[in-house]
């Protein structure tokens, strides 16, 4: 069993099929898809990233998972020391 990847399966679709065919793949599809997606984005309201970068690495810090982290380093690194040969 071949398993292609999507580059090529596009490229045999474009081989393939008659242009009406592509053209109505593009308008009827993959246009909509677009404008779906697109519409997403005109939700969003806070646009600061730098603030809201902040707030989640004080909220890091505040909520004790800093702590989690270097735990978690500390006995991986114990774990891995342990485990090498």
């Amino acid at each position: 069993m071949i398993i292609a990847d999507n580059s090529t399966i596009c490229a045999q679709l474009i081989d393939y099929l008659p242009i009406e065919q592509m053209s109505h793949l593009v308008n009827e599809q993959l246009i909509p898809a677009i404008t779906v997606l697109a519409q997403g984005y005109q939700d969003i309201e806070d646009i600061d990233v730098i603030a809201q970068m902040q707030d989640a690495y004080n909220n890091f810090i505040q909520s004790g998972q800093v702590w989690a982290l270097g735990i978690g380093v500390v006995l991986g690194y114990i774990f891995r020391a342990f485990t090498a040969y």
